[in-house]
């Protein structure tokens, strides 16, 4: 993979996990999850892509990668996070639409 995320904060103790409260899951482990829920598979660079974009935006986190390669992410805030930029883009075209329609 070309594209690496950016390195992770310098790593804590590990009786000090900062991931031990929060929603963090593997590469592997999205696509699965994916898979159950949509029933399609994306493919795993197509999927790598897409979270390496959305860490580029702040969606989502990449906290580490694991002793076999998998890269891990903190998906605790990326609800609200997906939620706050769908109703700025929502918000911006109601007032377009308002603006366009008052003339």
């Amino acid at each position: 993979m070309t594209d690496r995320p950016p390195s992770p904060p310098t790593p804590t103790p590990a009786s000090d996990d900062p991931l031990e409260d929060r929603v963090v899951a593997t590469t592997a482990q999205l696509s699965e999850s994916i898979a159950d829920a949509l029933g399609c598979r994306l493919a795993d660079a197509t999927l790598e892509t897409l979270l390496l974009e959305l860490d580029r935006h702040e969606f989502v986190d990449w906290v580490t990668v694991t002793r076999t390669g998998d890269y891990v992410w903190d998906l605790s805030e990326t609800p609200d996070r997906l939620g706050d930029a769908i109703a700025d883009a929502l918000v911006a075209r109601l007032e377009a639409w308002l603006v366009a329609s008052d003339r």
